[in-house]
């Protein structure tokens, strides 16, 4: 793991995530054309991100969710970043939300960092490097299905009707936050029917980097870094992926959620 790039992100994110601490409860909604919410907050977080990570990498290009926009230069990689993962649940004032950006070189999701800081959480993950919850380092998490196995769905998730899953299920307005607890063993699933890969980039590296998988609806492997963006996964432990794509049920939930 290469400590000054984790410090550096970590220091970028702490900054990120102070400025929103400041307009907590303050903030004011604005819907986009795409039915999503977003306030001059994000704007902010994403001008002040997208400034310092050209500075320490200016041969690197920049995708962000509210428009930014860089081309990288020969050789260069290229930033994905979410000013906000979460933005409705930090209008709401509810703590699973914040800043994440992940790196992607030659194809490839390289290193990723995701900050909660109502909750002062910073996750980390570096690829073949490992995954990180603060100065944690995150291992294989439960497998075994149970009454207590915890599902992170998506906000939708009542309207598709019974899940074949005995357990509980949690709705928390971030996917990053979902990819995350997963990864940490806080949940055996993680439902993702809508996504750019500013909000998934981190938790897919954390999954894979805690021995989780990434499948579409059908089973199939996926690398959300290589395929059209917004295409529904699930990730998580295989056997409980098992249970919810056998009978086209993943397909359902994931196509309506």
């Amino acid at each position: 793991m290469d400590s000054a790039l984790r410090s550096l992100l970590e220091a970028m994110l702490d900054r990120a995530g102070a400025v929103a601490l400041t307009h907590l409860h303050a903030a004011k909604a604005q819907l986009k054309a795409d039915g999503t919410i977003v306030t001059e907050v994000d704007r902010v977080i994403e001008a002040l991100l997208v400034e310092e990570l050209t500075r320490a990498f200016p041969d690197d290009g920049i995708q962000a969710e509210e428009g930014s926009r860089i081309d990288p230069r020969s050789g260069g990689a290229t930033w994905f970043i979410d000013p906000i993962d979460g933005t409705s649940a930090f209008v709401g004032g509810l703590a699973y939300w914040g800043p994440t950006v992940c790196r992607v070189c030659d194809g490839v999701l390289e290193v990723g960092a995701f900050h909660v800081p109502r909750l002062g959480e910073r996750w980390y993950a570096a690829r073949g490097a490992g995954a990180w919850r603060d100065r944690v380092r995150l291992g294989a998490g439960p497998t075994e299905i149970s009454r207590r196995s915890i599902l992170f769905a998506p906000s939708r998730f009542h309207r598709v009707g019974v899940a074949p899953w005995p357990g509980k299920v949690r709705a928390l307005g971030s996917s990053a936050a979902h990819l995350a607890l997963v990864a940490a063993g806080g949940g055996l699933v993680a439902v993702i029917p809508r996504w750019h890969l500013w909000d998934v980039g981190c938790g897919a590296l954390l999954i894979r980097e805690t021995g989780g998988v990434i499948w579409d609806p059908s089973g199939v492997g996926l690398d959300p870094e290589r395929c059209t963006p917004g295409l529904p996964f699930l990730a998580g432990s295989p056997n409980a992926l098992g249970m919810l794509t056998d009978g086209g049920w993943a397909s359902e939930v994931l196509t309506q959620g």
